[in-house]
């Protein structure tokens, strides 16, 4: 028998302090074993948060981090590179610059993720593999923005992005060296306001709290250190984060390097220190432990679920991910029997047209996305609510989605009723002529399940597609009186027709009613 081929996955992490990168390779049950690892102290965070810009040397430092990234993926074999950007680039107004020289440089394709992916990735990184029975708090302070997660196993169930991180606090308030009162007096207010955000439901129902690698390692490593028990792995309690905070406001950058702090942090320590102590008071924690677990670790977890599918973790996987979808529906006030029914009535469709559109299993979980919420426009308005739909969509935060896929999902909501996708369409061109097929033929098989809920009564059963040349055959079963869904699907048929080459025509069948 031959042995299973492993398969080579990297991921890049572009934080706001640091740059870092994981190559592994992951077998087809979803183990791993990392190949390689690298980190660039490139601080892309360094005065976006006063500027709103990236500087062209974090730029330029970034883009040649990423060139030697590139190279070490290369030389273990990877075949496939994500790199995803956190608060810095998500709030710079020029990032298509890096994005642009990511690309022509490094042959990297960088996407700026949301707070709540970040949050996702993250909770995943941590607590992968994790029953769904145990609940966890975890706070991933970063350069700018701080992510709070309560956890059902590996799944966020609350999670709070704040825009607190040792970088932006640092860059807003502190001049001098050591800090001065009225500077650590600002931080402080900083973060108790920033912390009202937090959900009151989770103060005081979690004893400890864990602590993402980054910040929060190396504040556990200073309380350790002053407590005579350096290196250890023990929890520090919130009493010893106080005192490293103490002990920070009266250093200088001469006293923190003889305390040990980090290169890359020791002019940011204090205000991270900050933030960890403001949460841990808020949420009246008692301990922190620190895992070397966060984004990159889930970055690499949700890319092997992507490309190397292990059964079992694939199937939790779109279960989350259709919650969450669920969820933001629910949000809109979407009727959800209706959308429901749309996403079975398309999924039906698309995998009896599999011999004719040829698309595979992502594309069917982007037009299950987009049955699912093809009518969150009604939120704003129901005339020209698949426009609206476009635009909710295309700014939601879709988490177990990429920017990409996200705006692929929007795109072909928007085309489940009204006009066809068109070449002079604005929203169409912003597609490659690949992304234009894909959108043409999941926005076809939408049009006609949307048609055969046209009352949203969920009176058709089952479908049977039919090669009939040079066109296709139809057969609905379908409670009586459904006449009206049939007719609306054929007059919804246009683009299906056009897509499959030849016409498409319906036939009824009446079954016995449910009610």
């Amino acid at each position: 028998m031959r042995r299973p081929v492993p398969k080579t996955l990297a991921v890049v992490d572009l934080g706001s302090n640091a740059v870092r990168l994981q190559v592994a390779s992951a077998q087809p049950d979803g183990t791993l074993e990392v190949r390689a690892e690298d980190r660039a102290a490139v601080r892309l965070g360094a005065q976006v948060f006063r500027t709103g810009r990236l500087s062209s040397e974090s730029i330029s430092g970034c883009a040649g981090a990423l060139v030697r990234f590139a190279k070490l993926a290369q030389t273990a074999g990877a075949t496939h590179v994500r790199a995803v950007a956190t608060s810095a680039v998500r709030e710079a107004s020029n990032r298509d610059e890096l994005l642009r020289a990511a690309r022509s440089r490094a042959g990297i394709d960088i996407e700026v993720i949301s707070g709540a992916e970040e949050a996702r990735l993250v909770c995943l990184g941590v607590f992968q593999g994790t029953s769904a029975s145990d609940r966890s708090l975890l706070i991933d302070i970063g350069g700018g923005s701080t992510e709070i997660i309560s956890a059902h196993g590996e799944e966020p169930e609350h999670a709070f992005s704040l825009q607190l991180g040792s970088v932006r606090l640092s860059e807003f308030f502190v001049e001098h060296d050591p800090i001065s009162r009225r500077e650590a007096q600002l931080i402080e207010e900083a973060v108790e306001d920033a912390v009202l955000q937090i959900d009151p439901v989770l103060i005081g129902k979690h004893r400890r709290i864990i602590g993402a690698a980054g910040t929060t390692g190396a504040v556990a490593a200073l309380a350790q250190s002053m407590s005579g028990t350096p290196g250890g792995s023990r929890p520090v309690s919130h009493a010893e984060v106080r005192a490293v905070l103490d002990k920070l406001r009266s250093a200088d950058l001469k006293k923190r390097k003889k305390l040990g702090v980090d290169p890359s942090r020791i002019d940011v320590i204090y205000a991270g220190t900050a933030i960890l102590e403001g949460v841990m008071r808020k949420l009246r924690v008692e301990e922190m432990q620190v895992t070397t677990r966060g984004l990159r670790d889930g970055l690499m977890a949700d890319l092997v679920r992507r490309e190397v599918r292990p059964p079992a973790a694939g199937l939790h996987e779109e279960n989350a991910v259709l919650e969450g979808l669920r969820a933001f529906g629910r949000r809109c006030g979407y009727r959800e029997p209706h959308a429901e029914q749309v996403a079975q009535l398309s999924l039906a469709l698309f995998d009896q047209l599999r011999p004719m559109h040829r698309l595979g299993a992502e594309e069917r979980g982007l037009l299950h996305a987009a049955a699912l919420l093809h009518d969150v426009g009604t939120f704003v308005s129901y005339n020209r609510h698949h426009k609206h739909g476009y635009y909710l969509l295309f700014y939601a935060d879709l988490p177990g989605f990429t920017d990409r896929e996200r705006e692929l999902i929007a795109t072909i909501a928007r085309y489940h009723r009204r006009s066809v996708p068109k070449d002079r369409h604005e929203v169409f061109q912003l597609l490659t002529p690949a992304e234009r097929v894909v959108v043409r033929g999941l926005a076809a098989i939408l049009r006609v399940a949307d048609g055969l809920d046209r009352g949203h009564r969920r009176q058709v059963r089952r479908l049977e597609v039919s090669r009939r040349a040079p066109g296709m055959r139809i057969d609905v079963w379908a409670e009586k009186g459904a006449d009206l869904e049939v007719w609306s699907a054929q007059q919804k048929s246009d683009l299906l027709a056009e897509v499959c080459g030849g016409p498409v025509r319906f036939r009824l069948h009446v079954v016995p009613s449910r009610r």
